[in-house]
Parts: C-alpha cells; sequence; structure tokens
C-alpha cells in the first residue's frame, strides 16, 4: 500500500515536473533573434579627449581649443547630467545583487483545542523562504551590469557631441574675428573716402551730395563691425554655456585656424566611423542588453517554491502528555496558466527594436558621412576660388580705388558700387571658410574622432 502511494506520488510528480519544463520552455528557441556586432563592436569605447587637467577659471587669462575640450568634459551641464543617470543603472545592480527574490517569512500561531468543556493550549511557528532555481540571480546581475555599460555608452555619446560643438563654436569664434577685421578695414577705407570728400566738398570741388553717399557708405560698413562683434559675443556666450564656464563670461580665446584640405576618402572615413563612433557602440549595446532582458524573462518563467520550517506545541485537554511537532514544508506553484508571457513578448520586442534602431542607425551615419564628404569638398572648392582670385588682391584693390577717386578718375557712387561688391565678395569668403570649418565639425562628429588628428593636425 505504502509502494503504491509512492509510485503515484513519483508519477504526479514527474507529470508535474515535465508540465514545468514545457511551459516554461522559450518559445523563440526556433526563431532568429538579432545578434551583437553588426557595425560595431559591442564594448564602451571612450572619446577623444586631449590630455590634462581641468583649468582653474579664477587663474585662467586665456584658453585654448585643448583646454575648453578638457574643461567642458569634467563641466558640461549636459554630460554632468548623463553621467547621473548612470547612477540609475548602478541601482539596479545593487538590487540585482540580493540572491533571494524576496525577504523571508515568520509567521505565529496560538489557540487552544476544547474537548467536552476542556480547553488544550496550541502554539505553531513557521518560518519560509521562496526560492529562484532557474539562475534567475545571475542572469538578473548580468542584465543589470549589460543595463550600466548601455548607460555609459549613453554618456560617451554626450561627450563626443559636446566635443564636436565645442570645436566648433570655437572656430567659428576665430572666422567671426576674421569677419571683423575685414569689416573695420572697410570702415577705415569709407573713413578715408568720408574725409576726401569732406575736403572736395569744402573746397568747393564737389556738390555736398557727394558727402552724403560717403556717410552712408560709413554707416554701413560701421553697421558690419556691430554685427561681427554681436555674433562673436553671442558665440562666446553660447560656448560658456556649453563648456559650463561660471560667471557665464569666457577668458579671451586663442588659437589659430588649421589649413583648409579635403575630406579624407569615403572608405576610411567610414571605417574610421565603424571603429569610433560612440552612437554604433551604444545601439551594438543595446542589442546585447536586449538579449540579457530576454534571457532573464525566459527563465523568469520559472516557478519559484518556497521552503519553510514549522514547529508546534500541541496540548491535549486530558491528561496526556503535550505532543510537539516538526514539518519541512515545500510549497510549489504549477505554471498553468501564467508563465510570464507578457515579460517575454515585452524582452522580445524590445530586442527586436533595438535591432531595428541599430539599422536605423547605421543608415541614418552611413548617408550623413556621404554627405557631410561631398559638402566639404565642395566648400574646399568655394574657399579655394576666392584665395586665389578676390583676397590676395583686395588691399591692393582698395588702395587703387582711393587713388582713383581722388585723381578724379571715378566719382563717388563708383565708389560706393565698387566697395559694396568688394564687401559682398569678401563676406561670401568668409562665407564659404565658415561652411568649410561647420562641415568639418559636422564629419568629425559623424567620424567619431578627429578627422586628421594623428597625421596632421585637426581642424
Amino acid at each position: 500500500m505504502r509502494c503504491t502511494f509512492l509510485g503515484r506520488l513519483a508519477l504526479l510528480t514527474t507529470i508535474a515536473g515535465s508540465s514545468c519544463v514545457t511551459a516554461c520552455a522559450s518559445t523563440h528557441a526556433t526563431s532568429t533573434l538579432p545578434e551583437p556586432g553588426v557595425y560595431a563592436p559591442a564594448e564602451v569605447v571612450q572619446p577623444y579627449v586631449p590630455s590634462g587637467d581641468p583649468v582653474d577659471p579664477s587663474s585662467t587669462s586665456t584658453l585654448t581649443l585643448e583646454q575648453l575640450l578638457v574643461y567642458a568634459d569634467s563641466h558640461s551641464p549636459a554630460i554632468q547630467t548623463a553621467r547621473a543617470r548612470v547612477g540609475l543603472a548602478e541601482a539596479e545592480i545593487i538590487g540585482a545583487d540580493i540572491v533571494f527574490p524576496a525577504n523571508p517569512q515568520l509567521s505565529f500561531g496560538a489557540g487552544g483545542r476544547t474537548i467536552e468543556g476542556t480547553t488544550g493550549f496550541e502554539f505553531e511557528v513557521a518560518v519560509q523562504q521562496q526560492l529562484e532555481i532557474a539562475g534567475e540571480p545571475g542572469l538578473r546581475l548580468d542584465a543589470a551590469e549589460d543595463q550600466q555599460r548601455l548607460s555609459e555608452a549613453a554618456v560617451n555619446e554626450v561627450r563626443w557631441s559636446v566635443h564636436v560643438e565645442v570645436h566648433r563654436l570655437f572656430v567659428d569664434i576665430l572666422l567671426v574675428r576674421e569677419r571683423l577685421a575685414q569689416a573695420e578695414r572697410f570702415v577705415a577705407f569709407a573713413q578715408s573716402m568720408r574725409d576726401i570728400a569732406a575736403r572736395q566738398v569744402e573746397a568747393g570741388e564737389s556738390s555736398p551730395l557727394i558727402l552724403l553717399v560717403a556717410d552712408a557708405d560709413l554707416a554701413q560698413t560701421r553697421e558690419a563691425v556691430i554685427e561681427a562683434r554681436q555674433a562673436g559675443e553671442a558665440l562666446e556666450a553660447r560656448l560658456a554655456a556649453v563648456v559650463g564656464w561660471p560667471g557665464g563670461t569666457l577668458p579671451d580665446v586663442e588659437g589659430s585656424l588649421p589649413q583648409v584640405r579635403p575630406a579624407p576618402s569615403t572608405e576610411a572615413l567610414l571605417a574610421s566611423m565603424a571603429e569610433h563612433h560612440p552612437s554604433l557602440r551604444t545601439r551594438e549595446l543595446a542589442v546585447v542588453a536586449g538579449q540579457s532582458r530576454l534571457a532573464l524573462e525566459d527563465r523568469e518563467a520559472w516557478p519559484e517554491p518556497t521552503v519553510g520550517f514549522s514547529y508546534g506545541r500541541e496540548a491535549a485537554p486530558g491528561p496526556e502528555a503535550e505532543a510537539d511537532v516538526w514539518l519541512f514544508n515545500l510549497t510549489f506553484p504549477i505554471p498553468l496558466w501564467r508563465t510570464n508571457q507578457e515579460g517575454r513578448a515585452r524582452a522580445e520586442a524590445e530586442l527586436v527594436v533595438a535591432d531595428r534602431e541599430r539599422e536605423a542607425t547605421a543608415t541614418r551615419l552611413r548617408g550623413e558621412l556621404l554627405q557631410a564628404s561631398i559638402a566639404l569638398n565642395a566648400a574646399v572648392e568655394r574657399v579655394a576660388l576666392y584665395e586665389t582670385g578676390v583676397v590676395p588682391q583686395l588691399e591692393q584693390n582698395l588702395s587703387l580705388l582711393q587713388r582713383a577717386y581722388e585723381l578724379g578718375e571715378v566719382d563717388i557712387h563708383q565708389v560706393s558700387q565698387t566697395r559694396e561688391r568688394l564687401l559682398t565678395a569678401t563676406g561670401q569668403y568668409i562665407d564659404a571658410r565658415i561652411t568649410y570649418y561647420e562641415t568639418t565639425a559636422i564629419l568629425e562628429g559623424l567620424v567619431g574622432t578627429e578627422l586628421w588628428s594623428e597625421a596632421e593636425g585637426s581642424p
């Protein structure tokens, strides 16, 4: 009789175990899931930052590009905010380090048994602990660590975007200074024309109308100076905000613009992007994090048994002796209706989304890189047009124009028209240089590292 009972119990246990395995089996075992490392290694990569310590704002009178980049990497509000978010992932690791899924439970019970008017006292104490038997703690820690690496990669995305923005603002400030110098040169020329016109009017050699034309030209050139100064001050304020400079007012920014050069080959740019761009690394790490989460959710479908121990003392209402009762308990849920279907489906969907975002990011970056490379080479050609034909002869043309006006070979209207054309050409030349250097910053951002840092120096 005893053997028959044990046999039936073993059979029921076998059936329940096989049902558990069947119910908890992965629903995507035969499907193809995304794999990491398609477009870039699934590792955290540190963006390029010049070596050195941040400068002390209280004792700094000038700032170079390298000093700005180092200071921004340590003090930029955007970077500090991104680093603070890593604490959320670290909190998950703290939680995942706990082995047991829940706290143990301690229960007490006390009462009496009454038989024919006689009552005996009874009490019971029990402790039980829920367990995870499918390796969930290790998988939970793996998922939390992968999420932390993903958060660190997101920080590096912000660090690199700040690097590119600081670089762009730096060269824009230098270019606005060029525009200001050119505007002041035209102011000096317009002032000299106005002085000549005033002397001619005073001598009765010319009509007072020419003085009005000269004054209008002088006002126009002075307006260009005001605009250049305002643009420079706005850029410096923006740069101070990006790097997190205290007080909002930067010391004097000093540096020089490198030579204009065409973009590297497309093959070299694409290879560098695959190796260095932090967004590609982030998307690859998102796939890794999605895989870890899916593996955890699969194991979360397994039942979590509860083991316990209880002790009780029973007092008989009569003269019988008290009885001590010791019990070991095991509660095993049967996974028939709920096997974490929602969590598993959500994790698999998030993994597919991570894969699609990776594909979209790689395609977008590749297209933007090709467009930026084409735009950079076009900007090189534009700059070359002005450097070979207009800029070298600018000072000579202004001197010849002034001399021709003094000799009476041209009138004030011709001077005004010629000056306007030269001013427009000079502005277009500086615009072409701004386009070149800003496109260089964009291309640098798409590559993920400085374009010419190893051999020729970076713009």
